[in-house]
C-alpha cells in the first residue's frame, strides 16, 4: 500500500528517472543548416542513427540569423551524438529555444 511519503515523492519529482528509450527520437542539436548534412553523415559513419530536419523562416529571430536545422537521434544515443558534434564543431550543440 502506498504511503504518504511515496505519494509526496512521486508528486514532487523524487522518483527515479526513466532509462533512455532506444525507440524514442529526441533532438540532439539545433545548428546552422550548412553544417547539418555533414554532421549527420559523421554521426551515421560512427554508428549513431541520425536524421536532420530543415528549419527555414523568413523572420530573423534573436536566436538565429541564418537557416537552421535540427538533428534527431534515438534517446539512448543522444549523449554520444552531442559529444561527437561538440568534437567536430568545437562548440557544444544547442537546442531550439522556445
Amino acid at each position: 500500500m502506498p504511503t504518504f511519503r511515496s505519494a509526496w515523492n512521486w508528486v514532487f519529482g523524487k522518483h527515479l528517472p526513466k532509462p533512455p528509450n532506444p525507440e524514442r527520437t529526441v533532438e540532439a542539436a539545433w545548428i546552422p543548416h550548412w553544417q547539418a548534412q555533414m554532421l549527420v553523415d559523421e554521426l551515421v559513419a560512427e554508428g549513431i542513427p541520425a536524421v536532420m530536419s530543415e528549419e527555414f523562416s523568413i523572420h530573423l529571430t534573436m536566436y538565429s540569423r541564418e537557416p537552421m536545422a535540427r538533428i534527431f537521434v534515438t534517446e539512448d544515443r543522444k549523449a554520444d551524438a552531442r559529444a561527437l558534434i561538440e568534437e567536430i564543431t568545437g562548440v557544444p550543440p544547442s537546442n531550439r529555444k522556445l
